[in-house]
């Protein structure tokens, strides 16, 4: 009786658990995956069609709009200004942006669209498509762990046999029977399958024989309660090994046991695959804060060569009036005018090309930040270029690069998924020897309920009475494991194939941080020399107004003025294009160690942003709002250069519009009518409303221990503006000062007078 009562209370406790496990299985336990479910279906969700994913029969409609606004041509740049910072463009890049292209050519857009390769799209660019790869690989990791997932596996069967008989046994066979069975099977990481099975046989027989020595229960159930255990011993056998083989050994007792994760490449090789995916995103994201610098800079620049362009137009139309004056009262000859119209006409061609580079780079960042062209606007640059000289420390660069480098962290990590696929292909060399056991209790009643215990079907189970128990080896090796080592001899080679890739990428990303690295002291001293250039041609042009005793030009000999005229207004635009070169090559030094995402303050988090962070968001933007409102004053855009003279620009830096327009005003008295027959440009914009406070670079010195960090810094509002950038104002200033000593002096700007 007590054997009786403790199996009893042992079978019991054991179908609580098979039910509970089996239930918990059911409805769903299972790891979390890398966000909350919320999280992750508003990110995904973000920027789509409402019921996308319920709705695969309705049509695709296009996302975009026109918006009404025609873009801007070198005929109609009438838009309004929306100045806009580094880090806001950063900003604004880093959540609709593109990547852009490569790296050796930064700051352009990809203009290819995605082609289609038979079976997929591919060639997107955009920073929003790469961020969800990482989560991808993220959730193949949880699917490569899915197949040690405990599995229920349960069916039930109805059959009704009707056949002739010939024999008192064939009769045993006739009438209704039906089978139920539930299975809970646990897949262990050592490679082998623990399960226990839970099932009951109906019989009913048509036709029972009448000797009732053959038969004595026409109707019959007979519960089954079956203990599984199965373990490879040589192949398959151990954690690490099945924590890199693709699928699981599975079982050969418990039929109908299917693992999950197929077509994954194990736990550890899908993990290597992550970070390698994590180090892809990191290199997207540095390329296009890359791009996002250089096309910002490259803006900048374009500015500068079309108000140069300008200003060269405006003194040339100067020298032309004067000459038409002298001309016409017979002091200088006609072949004068005509050498200073040509001039006037180059600059407008100029002029023309000047402004189509500025709408060209204006469309370059604004596909790099996701923006449209036609949105009404134009961009306008107001962070403060770097002109501080920086001198990196070489080793200390190189080790940076050597930590930092994504391509080189994707490398090495390929060279540690091949160690792997090494080792697990040598596991298939092994042979296939498994340890298979179970053990069995049954019973037998024609009913499943009922007092007595020859009645109950279930007592009788809880009596374990019958038992049945089988313990056993299997074997499954071919002969001479020429498919196994082949694999090995494959998985060898391809190791050694990473090995020697790289290598060569870390070669390669020497050389590119060497090519960075002269390019920041070559571009720094280009700066340099081109204002020193920029000073002695404004020396010349000014010594020829002091020695013609107050006009202009001689009256004779006016090809060398033209010339330098021309000379000055290309080294404004080779000076500023400098500028801009030096810090696309600060920040081409940055992407070559791997550390720009820390020179931009960019970081690259997992899952949805915090409160704080969206706080910090917010209260950034409704200040900036809140100090340019505060800000707002009319404006106009000067070039001052020449000590002799100043011409002003209006801000969208055009030509006079008609015949009837006036010229500027001249200290030699030029004449106050425009010749006939020459078409002028659109007339300009109102003032403009100004900007934020520029930044300030920080100075940072080379040498050994000096990282290589010069973001700039605010200035306070009552701080005096400097020269050299896009001031609040709407002011752009070309300093003016003597040739430094040597050409490792600081480039400084002050503003004229």
């Amino acid at each position: 009786m007590k054997r009786k009562r403790w199996t009893i209370a042992k079978l019991s406790r054991l179908l609580w658990t098979c039910g509970v496990c089996g239930a918990l299985g059911s409805a769903g336990c299972k790891q979390q995956l890398f966000m909350e479910p919320a999280d992750h279906h508003s990110a995904l969700d973000k920027g789509l069609t409402a019921r996308l994913e319920t709705s695969p029969h309705e049509t695709i409609a296009p996302t975009t709009r026109p918006s009404g606004n025609a873009p801007a041509t070198v005929l109609d740049t009438n838009r309004p200004v929306r100045y806009i910072a580094l880090k806001e463009a950063i900003a604004i890049g880093m959540e609709r942006g593109n990547v852009g292209g490569q790296a050796t050519n930064p700051g352009l857009v990809s203009d290819f669209l995605p082609t289609f390769g038979g079976r997929g799209t591919s060639g997107t660019d955009s920073i929003k498509a790469f961020a969800l790869q990482p989560a991808i690989a993220a959730a193949e990791i949880e699917r490569s762990l899915s197949k040690f997932d405990a599995r229920f596996i349960s069916s039930i069967t109805w059959n009704q046999t009707d056949n002739p008989t010939l024999t008192l046994q064939q009769s045993f066979s006739n009438g209704d029977s039906a089978t139920l069975s539930s299975t809970l099977a646990k897949p262990l990481p050592t490679g082998g399958v623990a399960g226990i099975t839970f099932s009951t046989q109906y019989l009913k027989l048509a036709q029972p024989p009448s000797n009732t020595s053959f038969v004595s229960l026409p109707t019959s159930y007979t519960p089954r309660l079956q203990f599984v255990f199965e373990q490879p011993l040589l192949q398959s056998f151990g954690i690490e090994v099945n924590q890199l083989n693709a699928n699981h050994p599975g079982s050969l007792l418990i039929p109908g046991f299917r693992t999950t994760g197929q077509g994954t490449e194990g736990i550890l090789l899908t993990r290597v695959r992550l970070t390698q995916q994590r180090a892809e995103f990191d290199r997207q994201v540095n390329t296009h804060l890359l791009n996002i610098e250089a096309g910002y800079w490259n803006l900048y620049s374009s500015y500068y060569n079309l108000a140069a362009q300008e200003n060269g137009a405006k003194q040339a139309l100067e020298a032309y009036f004067y000459y038409s004056k002298r001309a016409g009262g017979g002091i200088n000859k006609q072949a004068t005018v005509f050498q200073n119209r040509a001039q006037y006409d180059r600059f407008r061609v100029l002029v023309v090309r000047a402004r189509g580079q500025v709408l060209e780079s204006e469309r370059n960042f604004r596909g790099l930040l996701g923006m449209r062209s036609d949105d009404g606007t134009r961009l306008v640059p107001t962070d403060e270029p770097n002109l501080v000289p920086f001198t990196p420390d070489w080793k200390e660069i190189c080790q940076e690069m050597s930590a930092n480098r994504p391509e080189l962290m994707i490398m090495r990590q390929e060279v540690k998924a091949k160690q792997l696929d090494v080792l697990n292909q040598k596991n298939l060399r092994r042979p296939d020897l498994r340890f298979q056991s179970s053990y069995d209790i049954a019973g037998l009643g024609p009913r499943l309920d009922g007092a007595n215990i020859s009645d109950n079907a279930f007592r009788s189970l809880a009596s374990n009475q019958f038992n049945t128990w089988q313990v056993g080896l299997r074997l499954e090796m071919p002969i001479g494991f020429r498919d196994a080592n082949g694999l090995v001899r494959q998985a060898n080679l391809n190791m050694r194939i990473a090995y020697e890739q790289m290598e060569d990428a870390e070669r390669k990303a020497e050389e590119i941080l060497t090519r960075s690295y002269r390019q920041v002291s070559e571009t720094y001293l280009l700066i340099v020399e081109n204002r020193s250039q920029r000073i002695d041609l404004q020396k010349q042009l000014e010594f020829e107004f002091v020695r013609r005793g107050g006009g202009i030009f001689g009256e004779q000999d006016t090809t060398a003025f033209l010339q330098a005229q021309q000379n000055l207004a290309q080294v404004i635009a080779e000076e500023y294009a400098a500028i801009a070169n030096y810090n696309v090559a600060l920040a081409s030094l940055e992407y070559a160690k791997g550390t720009i995402q820390r020179y931009n303050n960019v970081t690259v988090g997992e899952g949805p942003l915090p409160d704080y962070v969206q706080k910090k968001a917010a209260d950034h933007f409704a200040a900036r709002e809140n100090a340019i409102k505060l800000r707002e004053q009319p404006g106009t855009l000067a070039l001052p250069n020449l000590p002799a003279w100043k011409s002003e620009i209006d801000p969208t830096l055009t030509l006079p519009r008609d015949a009837a327009a006036t010229p500027p005003s001249t200290p030699y008295g030029a004449p106050q009518s425009l010749p006939q027959g020459m078409p002028m440009s659109p007339s300009p914009l109102p003032p403009e409303a100004p900007v934020t406070p520029p930044k300030q670079p920080v100075p940072v010195s080379g040498g050994s221990g000096t990282t290589s960090q010069v973001r700039p810094q605010l200035i306070p509002a009552d701080a005096p503006p400097a020269a050299g950038t896009f001031q609040p104002t709407g002011t752009v200033q070309l300093p003016s000062r003597t040739r430094p000593p040597g050409a490792t002096t600081p480039v400084t700007t002050t503003p004229q007078q």
